[in-house]
């Protein structure tokens, strides 16, 4: 169970038949773009907390289970632990606090400005799991491919980009089931990446580094052969096996967000 909500939490793809597994990959980008305006657009306290009840409601309409989300945000818990410890420390402005006679070397506005920037933090890791969640990673692509096709009359290579996307997220639950494989065996022939001094740790390192990497390099020129057997071409355009199409379902997701966007904007800066 754990090895898979760690393959998962991260850039992971949960099949399912919630309403956003159901909508048009392009509406889910989109809305995502919206989304992380809404987080940032304005720190005010009443802002960013209808921006978090937004976001909870999204996750309910996923339909992912509590544990995936608690196990992924827990993988940036040290983060959201450093960022309002940095904005306590570099953010002097206001009055200095004073708990029972003694000064603290922080005020109430730079714990407000830290907590409220943590919730913000949060917020956008939360939507970028939701898209990750519910889109595969082949759909995303396609659907940056759609939304950046104006660059094409730029010259700009949006179909290779979009390829080299696709191959970076299949590849990161590869490199994770690899990496997991060459510890525990290693850690089969007796090897104790726990124990020692930081010097003996470094070298037991290795023993995982070198495999990992020539595993990463004959991944890679097998993934090139078969691509190569595929006859593709970089540049050449390619056909869809199912193109995308808004649904009426689209237009109300849009249309839900939009309105979410102006709230947020005048009514809750």
């Amino acid at each position: 169970m754990r090895h898979f909500l760690e393959d998962i939490s991260i850039g992971g793809f949960l099949p399912g038949d919630s309403l956003l597994h159901r909508l048009d990959p392009r509406t889910k980008l989109l809305g995502l773009a919206a989304m992380l305006c809404a987080v940032f657009v304005n720190s005010s306290t009443a802002g960013v907390l209808v921006t978090a009840v937004g976001i909870i409601s999204l996750v309910v309409l996923s339909g992912t289970g509590w544990r995936v989300w608690a196990f992924g945000m827990g993988r940036f818990g040290w983060m959201l632990a450093l960022v309002p410890v940095i904005n306590l420390i570099f953010n002097p402005s206001g009055q200095l606090l004073f708990v029972n006679g003694w000064e603290l070397p922080f005020t109430k506005e730079g714990i407000e400005t830290s907590l409220k920037f943590t919730l913000q933090l949060a917020e956008a890791i939360m939507l970028s799991m939701i898209l990750t969640f519910t889109t595969t990673p082949g759909q995303l692509t396609r659907a940056v491919q759609r939304v950046a096709s104006p660059l094409k009359r730029l010259k700009v290579p949006v179909e290779d980009v979009g390829v080299v996307l696709l191959l970076a997220m299949r590849f990161i639950p590869l490199l994770q089931q690899e990496l997991r494989t060459i510890i525990d065996a290693q850690r089969s022939r007796g090897v104790e990446f726990s124990r020692g001094n930081f010097v003996a740790r470094s070298r037991n390192l290795a023993a995982v580094l070198v495999p990992a990497l020539t595993g990463t390099l004959r991944r890679a020129d097998t993934l090139a052969l078969a691509m190569t057997a595929r006859g593709f071409q970089p540049g050449q355009p390619r056909s869809e096996f199912r193109p995308l199409r808004f649904s009426g379902i689209d237009y109300s997701a849009l249309a839900c967000i939009a309105a979410f966007l102006i709230a947020r904007v005048f009514l809750f800066s």
